[in-house]
């Protein structure tokens, strides 16, 4: 997990290429400021920030903050000012933290970022290129999930947008034809379908399903196949969700499944 951590923050300090650099001004007053901001007490109690929890650690993160000052220093006072290089200053000065990134709570991850807008207000740059909140949340939540298309052997389509998958299914010819389908129960409650036959909380079980049958569960949710397209689901309480690319693995969703679907609670389904 450590090592995953420091793969991630240390690809923050290649976020900012690929972008036209704009050249900037430098204000008058950048080295008084960076000057204040160097000298004071960091990681203290103020405003909503409880203060570091750790109190040997407050001079470990004090350093790392203030060295990402010394760089915005460097290159405010260089001939040619950009902000791309103040970005890959952002980037470089994140990837200090790897060491101790499981450490960092959500408050104190957030102080981090919090000291480098003030960085980025003296120096008037406008953005981090998405780097703090790539640092904040593992992902920059401005950006719009995009979106993967793939066709299985069936010729069913799936489509994966952030953590959301759709599935629309083939155009069909009913032929007697049997299929596995996993259904995995991620509610709390039992899932009955016949007598003695229930799908308890964390469970999952396979079925062997004919395309001329229909699958119903005691909580209201139906599988069948229909005349014109595979397999359809009635699902009036939205209860299901569909699996496919990443969750397939995660859910442990056999190889020989044609069709893979979590039980949620109501109104969390697809």
């Amino acid at each position: 997990m450590t090592k995953y951590i420091q793969i991630f923050i240390i690809l923050l300090t290649l976020s900012a290429c690929g972008q036209n650099a704009n050249e900037m001004k430098t204000p008058e007053n950048a080295n008084e400021k960076f000057a204040e901001f160097t000298a004071k007490k960091k990681f203290v109690e103020e405003n909503f920030y409880p203060g570091i929890a750790d109190e040997k650690m407050r001079p470990v993160f004090t350093e790392k903050i203030n060295q990402i000052a010394s760089d915005f220093k460097t290159v405010a006072e260089s001939e040619k000012p950009t902000d791309k290089k103040y970005q890959e200053k952002i980037g470089i000065g994140l990837s200090r933290f790897s060491d101790i990134y499981l450490e960092l709570d959500t408050e104190d991850r957030e102080r981090v970022c919090s000291y480098i807008e003030e960085l980025m207000d003296i120096v008037e740059l406008e953005s981090s290129n998405g780097q703090l909140n790539k640092f904040m949340y593992g992902f920059d939540p401005m950006e719009k999930p995009k979106e993967k298309k793939w066709t299985d052997s069936h010729g069913n389509v799936f489509i994966e947008k952030g953590t959301e998958v759709s599935i629309i299914p083939a155009k069909y010819n009913k032929t007697g034809k049997t299929y596995r389908v996993f259904i995995f129960n991620e509610t709390s409650d039992k899932i009955g379908i016949i007598e003695n036959l229930k799908i308890n909380p964390n469970e999952f079980k396979v079925f062997n399903l004919k395309d001329t049958d229909t699958l119903k569960l005691d909580n209201g949710v139906k599988f069948m196949f229909g005349e014109t397209y595979g397999l359809e689901i009635e699902d009036k309480k939205s209860q299901v969700s569909g699996l496919g690319g990443k969750f397939l693995d995660e859910y442990k969703v056999p190889d020989d499944a044609e069709w893979a679907f979590v039980i949620v609670p109501v109104g969390k389904g697809d």
